[in-house]
């Protein structure tokens, strides 16, 4: 009878030591998880703010071909301002201009 109790002390124990690391492996698995989540949201974040770096490097270099070219028509229309073009000069010039 007394070895009986003792093993049904020794299952419950055990039982109650199992049940408390499968609490302690839930909690561990929700912590990574989380901290997954967090990760992936930082990598996103990064993700979103070098696209918009390039995006942006990209939009301020078009800005300043548009501003050259706009400045090479500026120059040649002053230049020739006062000039009369014929029509094949007037079409070779707005070719030229892109």
């Amino acid at each position: 009878m007394l070895q009986v109790k003792t093993l049904k002390e020794a299952e419950q124990a055990a039982f109650a030591t199992v049940e408390a690391r499968k609490k302690e492996a839930a909690q561990a698995e929700a912590a990574a998880r989380e901290k997954a989540v967090e990760i992936l949201a930082k990598a996103q974040e990064k993700a979103v703010e070098t696209k918009n770096e390039i995006l942006s490097k990209g939009r301020q270099e078009a800005d300043k071909e548009v501003n050259g070219i706009l400045h090479d028509a500026k120059k040649r229309a002053e230049k020739i301002k006062g000039n009369e073009l014929s029509e094949k000069e007037a079409s070779a010039f707005t070719q030229s201009l892109f």
